[in-house]
């Protein structure tokens, strides 16, 4: 219910908000292992996803994150604000982790594992004000904003795995360290405050919960995926605009690949 409660706040806050993002939480790698050497991939338009079980109770997982939308809105004119997520928003990450993960029940069908990683990353993408500059036509090096960033995270998940459908739900502590911000000299205008705020995203390690629910449906070894995702900015002090620069939803779809000897003894 909290999830829902978050997502439903969060979405309403996105769809309502203008967008200015430099911070795209990264998709949830929620593997759902069950046995030694199992192996499972993910891709997507926008992500690729790796898991390996090194031991009956031990795996090691790795991610990667692009994020280029122009190939999706393409060079149509107009401003962003009727956007559903910030256009020009460019950049990815990079992380990998380790982590425990246990299958039971009289079938085996009901897996929690919890993983800890680090990763990196950057994003870019163009201030508001440049589409009040000249109808979008203006330099887009003075309205650019830029972050880099460092992040840790924990990542305990709780789901059901069976060879025609999966459903997986993680509560993900992500510990975010911002550096290298930087605005263009006619970013954000006149406007202090939101310059202001804007290098303040640095100031301090920002925590963020980013719970997800995970499902998989086709049969054994290839199955679709659709992942929803929040992400919140617990310790954003009241009254700022972070929220203007932290994007708080996600959907991601893509394949899923699972390759491991349990399916051949998979009894109903």
């Amino acid at each position: 219910m909290r999830f829902l409660k978050l997502l439903a706040v969060s979405t309403a806050l996105f769809l309502t908000a203008c967008h200015t993002t430099v911070y795209v939480p990264q998709a949830v790698n929620a593997p759902a292992l069950k046995e030694k050497h199992e192996f499972k991939g993910n891709i997507g338009p926008n992500n690729l996803q790796a898991a390996f079980a090194v031991s009956e109770n031990i795996a090691v997982m790795a991610s990667g994150q692009y994020v280029y939308r122009n190939a999706f809105y393409g060079n149509e004119g107009g401003d962003n604000d009727n956007d559903v997520f910030d256009r020009n928003v460019r950049g990815g990450a990079f992380e990998g982790g380790v982590g425990y993960f246990k299958a039971f029940g009289n079938k085996k069908r009901a897996v929690f594992d919890v993983y800890g990683g680090f990763g990196t990353g950057g994003f870019n993408t163009l201030d508001r004000s440049y589409y009040d500059n000249g109808n979008g036509t203006a330099n887009t090096a003075d309205y650019q904003l830029r972050s880099k960033f460092t992040r840790g995270f924990i990542q305990p998940s709780f789901g059901i795995v069976h060879p025609v459908v999966e459903a997986i739900f993680s509560t993900r502590f992500s510990v975010v360290n911002f550096y290298g911000l930087t605005a263009g000299n006619l970013a954000r205008g006149a406007d202090s405050t939101h310059t202001s705020t804007f290098y303040q995203i640095g100031n301090r390690p920002r925590l963020f919960y980013e719970p997800a629910i995970t499902f998989r449906v086709g049969y054994k070894y290839v199955k679709f995926q659709m992942q929803l995702a929040a992400a919140a900015c617990l310790n954003a002090s009241p009254g700022t605009y972070y929220a203007d620069y932290f994007q708080p939803v996600n959907l991601n779809l893509g394949a899923s690949i699972n390759i491991a000897k349990w399916y051949d003894s998979f009894r109903h």
